[in-house]
């Protein structure tokens, strides 16, 4: 497939040697389970690839620099064991993108949305301009994967030898043979990791994993973020919320204190004015929605009052329903009286985040 050109090849033919059933970018639609992939997501443990998102290496003797200038966290923060969320920002202070950033063999790296690649990577190459600052497309070399469980972090340790146990640790497989595979812990509704490394070591370290966990697909490990309310970006949401709306105060993704970056002084006005507006929600439904990132929708109180919520991501709970995440205004949400129901009628429940995000919680 042309669009799959950017990957790795041998990581590509390993996939289909698993049985894996790919869409045109790389994304693994299915193992030719669906059912049970859908169901295991639940509790896992489970791995899956996720070699389709974009992958941006950025080295240079000024790496450092520029991406502090950028990013709306702290770049002092990455180091060789424990990596960070951290925004990219137009300066109207809307986030373009959402980065896990990490250091890999001495360079920073950037992973997000696959469908941002191109145009955030053209976006980052403006502003380097004489800096001694190189952006390298990854996909090729660095394989990326994903792994997740109840016991994450025992599966872990004894199938890879590595201990990581704090949610942005970070640190390379002890083990000879896959030394040069790194494991990121994120956020999660249980223990989870984003693995990267050479497709060989990959490879290995996918069937170390694979005797104690089954396979999931790309659309099910989405049902991760949402269930943890951890924010995504991608093409259809790019530019549209500021920092705060998008929850990434709580992910310590936001840094008041190092300086100036792109959209800085919007985003410090609403933290020191002490009153945010619009906050990411996460939500329920009894029967199955289906909502694209981005797209608005509206929920009906019992006086019949319509209140606005924009779409992050969505999708179809293990035992029925959808399950999402969608950004509110927290004013009109706080008026409505009753149950919420969709314009169809379905009833919505709105569900406690697993962070705070109002001081009265």
């Amino acid at each position: 497939m042309e669009n799959m050109t950017h990957l790795s090849p041998s990581w590509i033919e390993f996939l289909d040697s698993q049985n894996a059933q790919l869409d045109e970018i790389g994304q693994v639609k299915t193992f030719g389970a669906p059912e049970i992939e859908h169901y295991l997501i639940k509790h896992g443990p489970v791995v899956t690839s996720q070699n389709h998102q974009a992958l941006l290496k950025v080295s240079g003797s000024e790496a450092f620099d520029f991406l502090q200038g950028q990013l709306t966290a702290d770049l002092k923060d990455v180091t060789e064991t424990h990596a960070q969320f951290s925004a990219y920002c137009d300066p109207q202070g809307n986030v373009l993108a959402l980065f896990l950033v990490f250091k890999y063999k001495q360079d920073y790296f950037l992973s997000f949305d696959f469908s941002l690649a191109e145009t955030i990577q053209k976006r980052l190459q403006m502003f380097i301009m004489r800096s001694d600052v190189t952006l390298t497309d990854m996909r090729q070399e660095i394989v990326h994967i994903g792994f997740a469980g109840e016991f994450g972090d025992l599966d872990v340790q004894r199938r890879l030898d590595t201990k990581i146990k704090e949610v942005f640790e970070c640190g390379y497989v002890d083990n000879a043979e896959m030394a040069d595979v790194l494991m990121v812990k994120v956020p999660g509704p249980y223990h989870r990791y984003e693995i990267f490394g050479p497709a060989e070591q990959i490879i290995q370290a996918w069937q170390e994993i694979r005797i104690n966990s089954d396979v999931t697909n790309a659309e099910d490990w989405k049902l991760l973020n949402i269930a943890a309310a951890v924010p995504t970006v991608n093409i259809k949401t790019t530019g549209k919320f500021t920092a705060q709306f998008l929850n990434l105060d709580k992910f310590d993704a936001i840094n008041f204190k190092k300086g100036c970056f792109p959209g800085q002084e919007i985003i410090a006005r609403i933290h020191y004015r002490g009153k945010i507006t619009k906050r990411m929600l996460r939500l329920r439904t009894d029967s199955v929605v289906e909502l694209e990132s981005g797209e608005e929708f509206s929920l009906i109180d019992e006086t019949g009052k319509s209140h606005k919520l924009i779409t992050i991501a969505c999708g179809k709970d293990i035992l029925q329903g959808s399950i999402l995440n969608a950004v509110a205004t927290l004013r009109s949400l706080d008026a409505a009286q009753g149950d919420l129901k969709t314009e169809n009628g379905e009833v919505v429940s709105i569900e406690p985040l697993p962070y705070k995000i109002t001081e009265e919680e």
